[in-house]
């Protein structure tokens, strides 16, 4: 369904991953199962989907682009994964200019699916977490970046630079990118935002894994409450909230807490991104991943607050898609029905904008 809202809604088929590697839906399955949902846009990932990745056959683009006019569907985005362990050979890694070429047939590709974004894997994904120093976690640098950016103008194919948890939009990490696209003067890079870094609850997925593996329930619970803590922003114009983590670590201790729980601890320890941060980054967003784990029947979020972020997006003037990305499905196999997590996701969405 096309609209001409300021901000859309649309799938990454990245939320389908189980079903379609199971092949319980293909491609039109998937395609069918976001214009079920109610959305418009769609993100792709080449490796699982098409056929001919890196490369896209005619027979392949007139099927997709059949599917997109009936299905009334819209591309949006093609997924980036330019790591740098393509080869077999686990001590063979791609240099810089290998990615790049990677990258560039990447862009080709988008265009040809008609996608106006790549998300790309590049080294501020993790903002300031990233572990530059090792070849295998380093993906495509400011450097590369920068000579992709005249690629991107030629191909009309903007680049999402995505900032996951544990980084943030102000953590820094992206800034040698930024400073790349103001330095060349071609504007078509820009950051991208994923709601990981507005988690503020676990799912219940995650939960029963922990508890699976050994967790004790009360330690699950104490450190859920410390995380909520760090996300009970009430105003868009709330900012960080200080939340004492060693405080929460020694009464673990004193609950005889084992390594699971205190493994469990410290993945969910840290800063949640405030409102207000993504209020004063809204305007300069290309792009945004709304990420999700689990959408409760009443189509509300345990995880994250939803009407608040999307009124920092709104107020803080964010025009373009919001793309649901489902993951809480990997935690446990074969427990999530995809379709139907999707479909509230997309419900829940509306709801915040008023849909």
């Amino acid at each position: 369904m096309r609209t001409n809202h300021d901000i859309k809604l649309g799938v990454s088929m990245y939320s389908y991953q189980e079903a379609f590697y199971l092949r319980h839906l293909d491609l039109e399955g998937c395609l069918t199962a976001i214009a079920g949902a109610g959305a418009e846009g769609v993100e792709i990932f080449g490796e699982a989907m098409i056929r001919d990745f890196p490369f896209v056959s005619d027979e392949f683009l007139y099927k997709w682009f059949y599917m997109m006019d009936n299905l009334q569907l819209t591309p949006v985005c093609y997924e980036h994964f330019s790591d740098r362990t393509f080869w077999r050979d686990p001590n063979r890694y791609l240099n810089d200019d290998e990615v790049f070429d990677v990258s560039v047939q990447y862009i080709k590709t988008a265009h040809k699916l008609g996608c106006k974004f790549i998300r790309l894997s590049h080294d501020g994904h993790n903002g300031m977490f990233i572990m530059n120093d090792e070849p295998a976690h380093s993906v495509v640098n400011a450097e590369i970046m920068a000579r992709l950016l005249p690629v991107c103008q030629e191909y009309d194919v903007m680049m999402a630079l995505e900032v996951h948890a544990p980084g943030h939009l102000d953590d820094g990490g992206n800034d040698d990118f930024l400073e790349a696209i103001e330095r060349t003067g071609i504007p078509y890079a820009g950051l991208m935002l994923d709601f990981s870094c507005c988690l503020r609850d676990d799912f219940p997925n995650n939960i029963k894994a922990a508890v699976d593996r050994g967790a004790n329930p009360d330690c699950i619970e104490l450190v859920r409450e410390y995380r909520r803590k760090a996300g009970a922003f009430k105003t868009t114009d709330d900012g960080e909230i200080e939340v004492d983590w060693e405080e929460m670590f020694a009464k673990l201790k004193a609950m005889g807490a084992g390594p699971v729980d205190m493994a469990y601890a410290n993945r969910s320890k840290g800063r949640i991104s405030p409102p207000k941060v993504i209020k004063e980054y809204a305007s300069r967003l290309c792009y945004v991943h709304g990420k999700t784990n689990w959408t409760n029947e009443d189509y509300t979020s345990d995880e994250m607050d939803y009407p608040l972020y999307f009124k920092a997006l709104q107020e803080g003037g964010y025009k373009g898609y919001i793309s649901t990305e489902l993951e809480g499905q990997r935690i446990l196999p074969g427990t999530v029905n995809e379709v139907e997590q999707v479909r509230r996701h997309q419900k829940l969405m509306r709801n915040c904008l008023g849909r």
